[in-house]
């Protein structure tokens, strides 16, 4: 049952009693909330036992998604799959569009890998190396002329050699460099109050490359549940799909950047509408709040807070999967995700393990990095035991191990049945001919067709 929302907090599929923290928004109604407090106080009793089944509910909603096995493990395969279908990806990153002959060379080392599908980086941060009218034109394009198209280019080439493009877009990383973008037309420039917000006030779009390092955080991000975001993003894929032949969108950095962001007066706003309290009500309470929910009701609130954040990267992901069905059922959605469930659903808020099990995605491709081949395997295995007739593409790092240690990962990782291998990135085999010759030796020696998707083959219905 989908969850419902009637003005209180929400508990899986069913509703706890009200909750009177109308509380002015807390400064507006203040007088309407000082006299529905004694209604508030005498129902206190039933609030607290629907209160117990609301965190029980929470609690259940994220481990069973950790697990990945609380609906029973991925029903069986072949331990080990035929490579003649196997999806073979290359991620490759903006800076190898910035000429015709790097496009072409592109095309040419992928085909001579017996790679099967491009991830081409169209989006990198806030910007277009396509022809957009909604983004600025990359600035690394700026020296070439205004008509040439990068990403058409690709398409075209990587057709005529029968490799599937499909677009990668970095969703909420909108910016990392030491100055603001040039374009105004750029989002951080065209709408600052758009990017993420900490909980102590501090605003991304004001830090500096040297606070973004000390906080680890890759760069500014749009807030993801601000809905004026969302319906931006959602225009951005929008606006490829019907401009170009591609054949499906890749979402990178489709998450928050750390749990302590959602402060930004839009997501403040789309909060209160819903539970009618201010988050930063809930991160720092103050004595009149502490008085009338307790702490067991800040846990409580906070808790919610947090899974409502992750609704929103995922109400995002669901409404790509339903625009692109709507466009061209045959386009498909993957995404690179966090490998580490845990650290994705907690740290990051993004609950991919659920997009994967209920379809959202057409596949998930974990971004197995670590020089570790030990936990890159447990990694893998873990993704493998989330119940879905999708697919699940091993991510696995080229740029940081010897091409031995990353055929020896691809080899573990089809010995777990994974669906295909996504290698990051192009950049690593273009500087290293050795490398991309043993690497092809070892693990992609013939070629294979990109699996196929059976449920893009016949009639569906999009994702509700």
């Amino acid at each position: 049952m989908a969850p419902q929302t009637v003005g209180s907090i929400r508990t899986g599929g069913r509703q706890s009693r009200p909750i009177v923290l109308l509380g002015a928004g807390w400064l507006a109604a203040g007088a309407g909330w000082l006299a529905a407090g004694g209604g508030w106080l005498a129902a206190g009793g039933d609030w607290l036992a629907a209160r117990v089944g609301m965190l029980a509910a929470v609690g259940l909603v994220v481990l069973a998604s950790i697990s990945g096995a609380a609906l029973g493990p991925r029903p069986a395969q072949a331990a080990s799959r035929d490579i003649g279908e196997e999806t073979r990806a290359l991620w490759v990153v903006r800076y190898s569009l910035n000429s015709i002959g790097s496009v072409d060379r592109v095309v040419e080392i992928a085909t001579q890998m017996n790679v099967n599908t491009l991830l081409v980086q169209i989006r990198g941060r806030g910007d277009a190396y396509y022809q957009s009218d909604l983004a600025p034109r990359g600035e690394e394009l700026e020296s070439m002329p205004r008509e040439y198209d990068p990403f058409l280019r690709m398409i075209e080439r990587a057709h005529a050699q029968g490799l599937e493009v499909q677009a990668w877009i970095n969703v909420y990383l909108v910016w990392s460099a030491g100055r603001p973008p040039r374009s105004q037309l750029h989002v951080v420039n065209a709408h600052p109050e758009w990017i993420a917000v900490r909980a102590d006030g501090k605003k991304l779009v004001e830090m500096v490359p040297e606070e973004f390092e000390e906080e680890r955080v890759e760069g500014m991000y749009l807030a993801p549940g601000n809905p004026e975001v969302r319906r931006h993003l959602r225009e951005i894929v929008r606006e490829i799909v019907n401009r170009y032949p591609v054949d499906g969108i890749h979402l990178d950095y489709v998450r928050n950047p750390e749990p302590d962001v959602g402060y930004d007066t839009g997501t403040r706003t789309a909060f209160m509408r819903e539970f009618g309290v201010d988050p930063v009500r809930i991160t720092s309470p103050d004595s009149t709040m502490l008085a009338v929910v307790g702490a067991e009701g800040i846990a409580d609130l906070r808790a919610r807070w947090m899974q409502w954040q992750r609704e929103q990267v995922t109400a995002f992901v669901r409404d790509v999967k339903n625009d692109l069905y709507l466009i061209n059922p045959k386009l498909k959605l993957t995404a690179a995700v966090i490998a580490d469930q845990t650290a994705a659903l907690n740290r990051y808020l993004q609950e991919w393990p659920t997009w994967l099990r209920t379809g959202l995605l057409d596949a998930a491709i974990p971004m197995a990095y670590s020089p570790n081949t030990t936990t890159v395997v447990r990694q893998l295995a873990a993704a493998r035991s989330i119940p879905t007739e999708h697919h699940l593409y091993a991510g696995i790092a080229i740029y940081n191990e010897g091409a031995r240690e990353a055929a020896d990962k691809i080899r573990r990782a089809r010995q777990l049945g994974v669906d295909g291998i996504a290698l990051f990135s192009y950049d690593a085999l273009a500087a290293r001919t050795d490398y991309a010759r043993a690497l092809k030796t070892w693990a992609f020696r013939e070629p294979a067709e990109a699996r196929r998707m059976e449920w893009k083959e016949g009639p569906g219905s999009p994702q509700k």
